[in-house]
């Protein structure tokens, strides 16, 4: 009783004052501090449990996978999936459903699968935690598919599925799917509350249709950190910045406290809109008012508005006093913005840094490679060519995409796979001669050195199309 009412403290004083413990006792208690969210200390006490000779049940199972769900923790987890198996409980619903979203939730969507696809039946319970581990392992595509599988197994949804089934909407960009998925929650007789309302808003923001978010966002009944942070995103993403910042002087308003992703939010709507005093307030703001320690993100974002109003030296300078372990992209940021501005000097030294610290990534390479043949550099530029063969590090190929009546149509470099892909070269040769009679010149020397090379070889025609493939 005391587990399940939450009062965890009154439940383990009574809980070590019992005489002789046996299963539903251990089991009543790894569960609650499973179900409270204090799942370090439901592992702790299953342990507790396994050495004092007691056996679970498959209820105790559940409770403990549950919590090793809530850690990530896939290790642990699959160290009491082979425990199931032992006892003879894998193949109990429970215990199978739980070690479902075990595995999604740690990012072994696979094994979530093998899991899901032995169910004959699976309820809505199981066909949410299936779409959400494919939504937050990046799978929008499969997630929306299971979403349709679901509908075809005439399966209810409920609010957490459409909440991830909309989070994939949003990611994809896809406006159609997502109107569809507010046409059922019409249907379906969902209200506006936190989830659907936040990722709804969210949906129609990414999308674009800043209208229809701002209505949604508007009529919730409720507004949580969640439902600001996903309405101030949408603004600052499409270049409405300053309604972004006035809906967070109305969050603060309400009483609503902000949390690290409301700031780098915001942080990113200073950084389109140039305006590196605000950034700097917000970014102290973070810990002097709402005690919130700056991650990685916010000092990227600081170093993206200094970059983009052309302090590059003070950017240099707010990297190398930086506190915390930022690996390399805070000096990817600067030698980007170094690349645009011609600061060829800040350029080099944040280049070499990143040799140095040994990036995997080719734009580094590519974009150092590009400063040193612009200072005439060869030996150098030779360098880096060898330094990037040697250390195995190739540029993955462009590639693009575009949604025309409810197909998407994917774009590789050098692809020959679309139907269509003669029609598509020709058009591309028809705008290149276009842009040649309006006096379209290519800046030779805004173009990475492999890429400036690379068009020497090739006709005009060719030229274009790379560029137009590979987002240059």
């Amino acid at each position: 009783m005391y587990a399940k009412c939450g009062s965890l403290d009154d439940a383990l004083r009574t809980f070590y004052l019992s005489g002789e413990k046996n299963s539903i006792t251990w089991s009543a208690m790894v569960t609650g501090y499973a179900q409270s969210g204090d799942s370090d200390k439901a592992l702790r006490l299953f342990y507790d449990m396994h050495h004092s000779g007691v056996m679970p049940s498959e209820f105790t199972l559940v409770g403990v996978i549950n919590a090793c769900s809530d850690l990530c923790a896939i290790v642990e987890g699959k160290q009491m999936h082979g425990y199931s198996v032992k006892l003879g409980h894998e193949w109990q619903l429970y215990v199978l459903s739980a070690l479902v979203d075990m595995y999604a939730k740690c990012g072994s969507i696979e094994d979530a699968r093998k899991g899901f696809e032995y169910i004959e039946q699976p309820d809505v319970v199981l066909w949410t935690s299936i779409i959400t581990g494919y939504a937050q392992n990046g799978d929008f595509e499969g997630a929306l598919n299971l979403y349709c599988n679901m509908q075809m197994d005439r399966v209810v949804p409920n609010e957490l599925t459409m909440a991830s089934v909309l989070k994939s909407c949003s990611s994809l960009a896809a406006l159609d799917q997502g109107k569809q998925m507010h046409a059922h929650i019409i249907k379906y007789g969902f209200k506006l509350e936190v989830p659907i309302g936040s990722a709804l808003s969210a949906m129609y923001a990414k999308c674009g249709c800043l209208d229809d978010g701002y209505r949604i966002f508007w009529r919730m009944p409720n507004r949580d950190v969640i439902s600001f942070n996903a309405m101030i995103s949408g603004l600052s993403q499409n270049g409405r910045g300053k309604e972004a910042l006035e809906l967070f002087e109305m969050m603060c308003l309400e009483g609503t406290k902000p949390d690290k992703v409301t700031f780098v939010n915001l942080l990113s709507a200073c950084s389109h809109m140039g305006l590196v005093d605000r950034g700097w307030a917000y970014f102290k703001m973070m810990s002097d008012k709402f005690g919130i320690d700056p991650t990685v993100e916010h000092y990227a974002c600081m170093v993206d508005i200094l970059s983009r109003a052309g302090k590059l030296r003070e950017a240099k300078e707010f990297i190398e006093t930086a506190t915390i372990d930022h690996g390399l992209c805070l000096w990817r940021i600067l030698l980007g913005a170094c690349k645009n501005y011609r600061n060829y000097d800040i350029g080099v030294y944040a280049g070499e840094k990143l040799m140095d610290l040994g990036s995997p990534e080719s734009s580094a390479y590519v974009l150092l490679s590009s400063i040193y043949t612009a200072l005439g550099k060869k030996d150098d530029v030779e360098r880096v060519r060898r330094m990037m063969s040697d250390r195995g590090v190739t540029k993955e190929p462009g590639c693009s995409w575009i949604e025309l009546k409810n197909l998407v149509h994917v774009f590789v470099v050098g692809d020959e796979m679309h139907p269509k892909i003669h029609e598509i070269r020709s058009q591309l040769r028809l705008l290149t001669k276009l842009m040649k009679d309006e006096g379209y010149q290519p800046l030779s020397d805004s173009l990475p050195a492999t890429f400036g090379n690379y068009l020497k070889d090739q006709d005009d025609s060719d030229g274009i199309q790379l560029m137009v493939c590979s987002g240059l």
